[in-house]
Formats: structure tokens, sequence, C-alpha cells
């Protein structure tokens, strides 16, 4: 429906039919996923913008009823919309969502092991999200080292405001977009901590960022190596530990393979399923993945924004956890 008066806004829905089992998206949008800045949140929508096909795009997301039954909203507002820019849209956010994810498989299959059974019913419906752009999502991994949830957005809003490119809107708005790897790589450390506050994660943001802009890497060649191969290059950049690395792999590559462990889910992980024995970070990644081999990813997002919810653990509450 095209709003007669403006001729740049679209409005259609998405219907519970069209995803595949339940969906509970202010769960999903504010659960602390690296796969891009967080969208913004006015309390009943969301929002974000994004190019596609050359055209900026500002949509607002907004979810009726339960997480089985319901509609999701969107409105969408850019110049020249018509009906293969909407569904270019359906397609990107089916997609960012991931709600072809079949999460009543996920549920069944690990319908008998306990632990893990614990979060279905407080969390049924959340989804992991994916990124677009491969370069922001690992510069977004990265800043999320030793991070709260707020202070790697807020950091990554500096980045864009700094140093991406402006979009106008139809209705009078403006927004940043993140800004390209040869943008970053112009830059100095000093320039970056002065502008955005990232400290200490300057160094490797920049030094990334070079690596991209010559093409010493391409990031979106990863998802189509072994597991283990694409992490062996992903350790290799300056800044990238295993954590860091399974972040950008399943938040930014889609590989639900790949379980990123912080401290939160070590904690987690050494209690359900170690009795409180302590094991490393390493074990914890390799546990994650032979349990639960194509749904480790989906695994370790369940178990921690669990933990930051509901299990009691020291120094978590229901505020919104670093993420370390």
């Amino acid at each position: 429906m095209i709003d007669s008066h403006l001729e740049q806004v679209h409005t259609f829905k998405i219907e519970g039919t069209d995803v595949n089992g339940p969906l509970n998206l202010r769960e999903t949008v504010l659960s602390a996923q690296t796969s891009e800045p967080e969208w913004l949140n006015d309390q009943t929508s969301f929002t974000d913008v994004e190019v596609l096909d050359g055209s900026p795009l500002k949509y607002t997301l907004r979810q009726i009823g339960s997480v089985d039954d319901f509609i999701v909203e969107v409105r969408v507002l850019g110049s020249n919309i018509g009906e293969e820019i909407v569904d270019r849209l359906r397609s990107h956010l089916s997609y960012v969502l991931g709600l072809e994810d079949d999460l009543n498989l996920f549920y069944r299959t690990f319908a008998n092991d306990e632990p893990l059974k614990l979060t279905f019913s407080r969390l049924r419906g959340l989804r992991l999200m994916r990124g677009t752009d491969p370069f922001e999502s690992l510069i977004f991994s990265i800043l999320s080292q030793n991070s709260s949830a707020q202070k790697m957005n807020t950091t990554a809003r500096l980045l864009m405001q700094h140093y991406g490119s402006k979009v106008a809107l139809p209705d009078g708005s403006t927004h940043f977009l993140f800004p390209t790897p040869e943008n970053i790589a112009k830059l100095t450390t000093r320039q970056l901590r002065a502008k955005t506050s990232m400290g200490y994660r300057a160094k490797p943001v920049l030094e990334v960022s070079k690596q991209v802009a010559r093409n010493a890497i391409h990031l979106d060649q990863l998802a189509l190596l072994p597991y283990e191969k694409a992490m062996q290059i992903l350790l290799e950049l300056p800044g990238v530990g295993p954590k860091v690395a399974d972040c950008f792999l399943l938040y930014g590559l889609g590989r639900l393979e790949a379980a990123p462990v912080d401290v939160w889910i070590h904690r987690i992980v050494s209690r359900l399923y170690f009795n409180g024995n302590k094991v490393s970070r390493l074990m914890t990644a390799r546990f994650l993945r032979e349990r639960f081999a194509k749904w480790a990813g989906y695994a370790q997002l369940y178990l921690f924004d669990y933990a930051r919810h509901g299990i009691p653990l020291a120094n978590a509450g229901r505020k919104r956890t670093n993420r370390t």
C-alpha cells in the first residue's frame, strides 16, 4: 500500500505463514548479537537504514500478536519505491532475521537435552541475525571485545557518524552508513580513539581495514571454506582471537556451526554440562560444535541470552550483559 500523498512510503506485512516457526522480534533485535549495530528502538518498533540496489531505504518493523501467531508490519521510506524494491527488502529481512531457519526443528532436535531445553519456553522465537556486509560485521565483532552491548553500539554509531557516508531520506532525516574499509584505512589510531572512544581496539580495527582495503583478504570467500580453514585465516588478522573469529563466522557469514565463547558462555556451559568443573574456552567451543553440530550457533545464542535473563550467575542480572 503506497501512501497517496507522499508516493515514497510503502507498507507491507510479513505474515506468520511466511516465517519458518515462531518469531520474537524484540528478543532477536535486543539480544546483543554482533551482525551489525543494533537497530534503533522506540520500545514498540525497530528501525534501520540499508542501501539496497543503490537506493537508501529506512524501514521500521513492528510485531503484532504472539510469537506463534503474529504479523510483522513493515513501513519503508525511500525514493521511487516500487514492487521490485519491496521484494528485495522482503528477501533482505528474511535473511537478516533468519526467518527461514526452522526453529521448531531446533526445538524438537534438542527436546530431550535438558540443559538447553530449559531455554526454549523463555526464549521461544529468538532468531539468529546475519549481517549483510562482512566487513561491517567483522569490525563490529572486534568492537565487542571486553565491551557491553551498549558501549559497542555507541562506538559503532560514532564510527558511522564521523567516517561513514551520509544519506538523506525523503522525510528530512539523515543517516550515516557504516564506513568502507578504504575510509577507515586512511585514518590513524589516534583519530579513531579520539572520535569513537574505541580505545585499544583502534589498532586492530585500522590494521584489519587496511588489509581488506588492499584485498589482502576476501571476507566473503570465507563462507565457502571449511570451518577450520576459515578460522585459521581469521586468527592471522590483528586483534582477532577465537571468540571474535567465531562471532564473525556466525553472525557475519551465517556459519551456524560456529559458537563464540565469551565469559558468560564459558561459565554457563561449565555449570550446566561439566558440573561446574573448569574447562578452557577452546574446549567449550569445541564441545558446543560437537554436541550441537549445525545448531551450535543457535545453542550458544540461547544459552547466553538465558543466562542474562534467568540463571543466576555472578554479576549477571536482567540488565544487558557484557559480551567479552
